[in-house]
């Protein structure tokens, strides 16, 4: 395999008809559950904790109020890399490759694939490795809310440094995993209430009903409303656009804090 100076991996997808998600090692990649064609790719580094096997799982499904799979749906999904440190976009190797041209097979209800792939990565981070268990079963969803509260409550108040505090664990993995070196995430938050209030973005209120999500097995959560939304939601009462900032978190040493 080329060895480059900076591995950065991408999963590229291409569909049409259908709906999927793509998991990288238990954390969501990238979901779209809106039906029609989606073409694009997204980087994972961040999902990848240390060098080595990695775990990829794809599920693919039918369209809202559908049964089964169309069968002239398709999608492809690829992992590859490139070397950050060059400009040199061409240069790519690919790790994981699933292509279905169609879904004609037996009226097929979903498509479930889980496979290993190895990652190059020159660094290693802590991520949640050593983080507490908990599931369904064991978590405490009360504590989970609170925490949710908290952080709601620092964004409403937009409390940039607190924000930072809860979120430094965050900064500094994805920082180190994409190669961003120095950067100063206390003024990109700055910036980004900056545009969230020059577009007449406003925090929604912290919703009624909420259902905790684990991933990263079972060492990574995250809070949604009935719809499924991200705790931290905003809408543009004028426009209807909407923006949201999904956020992850996990529990080591008895402390909550954002990991993703």
């Amino acid at each position: 395999m080329t060895q480059f100076q900076e591995p950065y991996y991408l999963v590229d997808f291409n569909s049409s008809i259908c709906n999927f998600d793509i998991f990288i090692n238990d954390m969501p990649a990238f979901t779209h559950h809106v039906g029609g064609a989606v073409a694009s790719h997204m980087p994972i580094n961040h999902f990848m904790l240390e060098p080595g096997s990695q775990k990829i799982r794809i599920n693919v499904l039918p369209l809202k109020g559908e049964d089964s799979l169309r069968p002239d749906g398709f999608i492809t999904i690829k992992v590859f890399s490139y070397d950050a440190s060059t400009e040199n976009y061409e240069n790519t190797v690919e790790a994981f490759k699933y292509e279905r041209l169609d879904f004609s097979e037996n009226k097929l209800p979903v498509i479930n694939l889980t496979n290993d792939f190895k990652a190059d990565v020159n660094y290693r981070i802590a991520g949640w490795k050593v983080s507490d268990s908990f599931s369904a079963d064991t978590a405490n969803t009360h504590d989970i809310e609170k925490y949710f509260r908290f952080i709601h409550g620092l964004f409403k108040e937009k409390d940039i440094e607190s924000i930072h505090t809860e979120m430094k664990d965050r900064f500094d993995e994805i920082d180190t995993s994409m190669y961003l070196g120095a950067v100063d995430n206390r003024l990109e938050l700055s910036k980004l209430f900056g545009e969230l209030s020059g577009g007449k973005f406003i925090l929604d209120d912290f919703p009624a009903s909420t259902e905790v999500k684990f991933f990263g097995d079972g060492k990574v959560c995250t809070l949604a409303d009935s719809e499924g939304r991200p705790i931290i939601h905003y809408t543009n009462k004028e426009t209807n656009e909407e923006f949201s900032l999904p956020l992850f978190i996990h529990k080591r040493a008895g402390k909550y804090n954002i990991i993703r």
